[in-house]
C-alpha cells in the first residue's frame, strides 16, 4: 500500500491456531462459529502479519511475529509454522536485517515481540535486529517487566529482557515516532496497548493490533478472553472504530487469517462492517498496492 510517503507491506511474522474460546471471551460458540470454524481441538486460525513500513529514508517493522525459538511441542499446541515465519519473509522482499532501523512493539505478548530474539550456536538470545531503535509503550514496559503475579502467564520475560540491551525507547500516548506515524494508547488488550498511525499524503492507516485482532473482532463485546482489562476494551475499541471510519482510514489486520487492510463502516445492527478489502495473497508475504487496487475491481474484494 502506497500511503503518501510510505509504502506500506505486511510480512508474515507465523500463522498458528489458537483456541476459539480464548480468542472471543465471552462470545458463546454457538455465535462465533458462524463467523470462523474451529477444528477439532477447537482452535481457529489466524494469521500474524507484522507490518514493513518504508519512507525511502527509514525501513520501520511493527510487531515481530513469534519468532522460530519454540520446540516441537509448542509448535504442536499453536499448530506454529516451522523455522522463522518472519526471516524468511524479510528475505523474501530482500530487506537485510541489518537495515531496520526502527522496530515498533504495539505490546509484548509472545506473538508479538517473540521474533524480536534467535538463538545463537550457544542457545542464548540475540537481537534480531541489532542496529535498530526498539520503541515500547512506556506502561507496557513497565507492566511486562514488573513480575506482577497477575501478569506472569501474560509475558515471557526470556523474549522480553533482551531488550534492555537494544536501543529502547519508551513512548507515551501520542507520540510522534518518525514524521507521519505516532503511538495511539489504546489500553484493554494490556493496560499499555499501541495502535499505530501513519498519516501521509491526505490518506491514514492504522495497525491496530490486539484491540481488534481482525474483522471477527469488530463488535465491541468481542474480545479475546487474553485481554487484562477487558472493560477498557469494550469502551475504547468503538469509540477507536468510529475514528477509523469516519475518517475512512485503512486499517492493517494484524490477526486476520483473510485479509491484510481495509476500510470500515459503521452499520445499524453489526456495529461495524470490513468494506474495501484486500486480501492475503496467498504466500508468506503479502504486498499490496492500493493505486493498482482501487482502479482494479479484479483486486478488490467488497465486505459492505
Amino acid at each position: 500500500m502506497q500511503l503518501g510517503d510510505w509504502q506500506l507491506t505486511t510480512v508474515n511474522g507465523g500463522m498458528f491456531r489458537l483456541d476459539g474460546g480464548v480468542m472471543f471471551g465471552v462470545v458463546p460458540k454457538s455465535l462465533w462459529h458462524n463467523v470462523v470454524r474451529a477444528d477439532p481441538q477447537n482452535r481457529v486460525p489466524f494469521a500474524n502479519h507484522c507490518v514493513l513500513a518504508r519512507n525511502g529514508v527509514h525501513n520501520v517493522l511493527i510487531d515481530t511475529g513469534y519468532g522460530g525459538k519454540y520446540d516441537a511441542l509448542q509448535r504442536k499446541f499453536y499448530d506454529m509454522e516451522e523455522g522463522e515465519p518472519l526471516i524468511r519473509s524479510l528475505a523474501e522482499l530482500q530487506m537485510p536485517l541489518d537495515q531496520i532501523d526502527t522496530v515498533l512493539f504495539s505490546h509484548l505478548h509472545f506473538d508479538h515481540v517473540g521474533g524480536a530474539t534467535r538463538l545463537d550456536a550457544g542457545g542464548a538470545r540475540r537481537l534480531t535486529f541489532p542496529q535498530a531503535r526498539h520503541v515500547v509503550g512506556r506502561i507496557e514496559w513497565e507492566d511486562a517487566t514488573r513480575e506482577a503475579i497477575e501478569l506472569k502467564t501474560a509475558y515471557a520475560l526470556e523474549d522480553i529482557l533482551p531488550l534492555r540491551h537494544a536501543q529502547l525507547d519508551l513512548v507515551e500516548d501520542g507520540q510522534q515516532i518518525l514524521p507521519g506515524l505516532k503511538a495511539i494508547l489504546t489500553g484493554g488488550h494490556t493496560r499499555g496497548h499501541l495502535a499505530f498511525l501513519f498519516e501521509s499524503g491526505g490518506q491514514a492507516a492504522i495497525y491496530l493490533a490486539d484491540i481488534c485482532p481482525s474483522t471477527a473482532h469488530l463488535r465491541h463485546m468481542w474480545c479475546p478472553a487474553y485481554d487484562t482489562h477487558p472493560l477498557d476494551s469494550r469502551r475504547r475499541k468503538p469509540q477507536l472504530l468510529g475514528q477509523v471510519a469516519d475518517g475512512r482510514w485503512w486499517v492493517l489486520w494484524n490477526h486476520d487469517p483473510r485479509l491484510a487492510a481495509s476500510r470500515i463502516r459503521r452499520h445499524p445492527q453489526r456495529e461495524f462492517v470490513a468494506c474495501d478489502g484486500l486480501p492475503r495473497l496467498g504466500g508468506t508475504t503479502d504486498t499490496w498496492l492500493s493505486d493498482k487496487r482501487q482502479s482494479n475491481p479484479n483486486h478488490q474484494r467488497k465486505f459492505c
